[in-house]
């Protein structure tokens, strides 16, 4: 992987957590945005460790840029502002994961490892501001999603499994599984990651 932070102290701390764990490989480190894209298009990790906020190209700019460019690697942003809006915008350029600063090393860590593996990663405390901002942005859009809806999607796009969003929405599984299915007709796929791609699409998560 490719950690890119400003901070020397900081980027430091990140990498000697990350050394220490036998499943991860730090490729190269950047102290900028530029620097980071250009590591990134030669060496093609599988995952990028980024500051939000990075001189010459902030993370979200170096996002769109590697999805139009459509390089495979995949994207863990490191903010120290950790919002709904920020993540929903994070989300819609294509980063797979979003920890905050304040985040435990080895929180880190396995936020990598599962992007790594395919999962979303995101705040747990960011699932209800995260839905009632996919409300808000597709109240002008088609389909529209009941707000039970909105929030199933918020926590799919979170990584959340069917019982994993009972427990949270206080849902029996049968019930989750039945706004699933209604959220999967509207957007026309069978899947829960196609779900997320297609609301991304379609502007619900963009």
């Amino acid at each position: 992987m490719i950690v890119a932070d400003d901070h020397p102290l900081f980027r430091d701390g990140v990498i000697r957590r990350i050394r220490e764990r036998p499943e991860l490989e730090v490729l190269a480190e950047a102290a900028d945005g530029p620097a980071a894209l250009d590591l990134i298009r030669g060496l093609r990790p599988n995952v990028a460790v980024l500051d939000l906020k990075m001189p010459g190209m902030d993370g979200l700019k170096l996002a769109r840029t590697l999805a139009a460019d459509r390089l495979p690697t995949r994207l863990v942003i490191l903010s120290a502002y950790v919002e709904s809006s920020l993540v929903f915008e994070a989300l819609a350029a294509g980063v797979r994961g979003f920890v905050s600063k304040d985040a435990d090393r080895h929180d880190v860590c396995e936020a990598i490892l599962a992007v790594a593996a395919g999962e979303v990663v995101l705040p747990p405390a960011l699932h209800s501001g995260l839905a009632a901002e996919i409300q808000s942005r597709t109240r002008e859009s088609q389909p529209a999603l009941s707000a039970r809806e909105g929030e199933v999607l918020a926590l799919i796009a979170g990584g959340a499994s069917a019982p994993q969003v009972a427990r949270e929405l206080h849902l029996s599984t049968g019930t989750v599984k039945t706004h699933l299915a209604s959220l999967y007709e509207k957007l026309g796929v069978n899947d829960r990651a196609a779900a997320v791609a297609e609301a991304m699409r379609r502007g619900m998560l963009q």
